[in-house]
């Protein structure tokens, strides 16, 4: 008779955490839509009474502008000239504004999965009793290694070490990362992959 309450309260919380992620998700997703379609409508509107369609699908052609404008300049700075370009012109307008470089650097940073910081996952020696797992931030003469705490990865230590201190981990970063916030749960499958840096 006592196990059911332990059932009940395992069950429940396990359907929880299913139904979490995806409540989530689709409130990003409804969210992202929702702004997406307001930024638009002035656009959708003007094609909609253009075209003498449905703003629906005004906003859907509007949509289909900014997605090919984004195209285009991504083709233009994709050259060295529309690089230079692009950033004289950047240097000389908002890149002089407050705040622009440190938001351009944000979007970057997210966008480019090599300077993800968790994308190199190592095992740094500090002796021959004890090594920590990292994240290579840097390398060369000295290897730059940032050591995230666990339950939050957010949070830990950076560390500066010879390159022989360092062995790369063969299992990809999300693994590792998954491997910390579980506070070390999952670690043998994980050293099991360690090869030479």
């Amino acid at each position: 008779m006592s196990a059911f309450p332990s059932y009940l309260r395992k069950t429940l919380v396990g359907g929880i955490l299913v139904a979490l992620p995806l409540a989530v998700f689709a409130h990003v997703v409804v969210w992202l839509g929702g702004w997406i379609g307001a930024e638009v409508t002035p656009l959708a509107a003007l094609l909609s009474d253009w075209a003498v369609v449905p703003l629906w699908v005004g906003k859907s052609l509007a949509i289909a502008v900014v997605l090919a404008l984004c195209f285009v300049l991504g083709v233009f700075v994709g050259n060295r000239f529309g690089h230079r370009v692009f950033t004289w012109l950047e240097a000389q307008t908002v890149g002089r504004l407050p705040g622009y470089k440190v938001i351009k650097e944000i979007i970057e940073y997210f966008g480019k999965t090599e300077r993800n910081p968790f994308a190199r996952p190592v095992l740094v020696k500090i002796s021959d009793a004890a090594s920590f797992t990292g994240f290579l931030a840097d390398d060369g003469d000295v290897c730059t290694v940032f050591i995230p705490t666990g339950p939050n990865p957010t949070t830990g230590l950076v560390v500066h070490v010879h390159p022989s201190q360092v062995a790369r981990l063969g299992a990809p970063g999300p693994e590792v990362l998954k491997s910390i916030i579980a506070c070390g749960a999952g670690s043998q499958s994980i050293l099991q992959t360690v090869r030479a840096s």
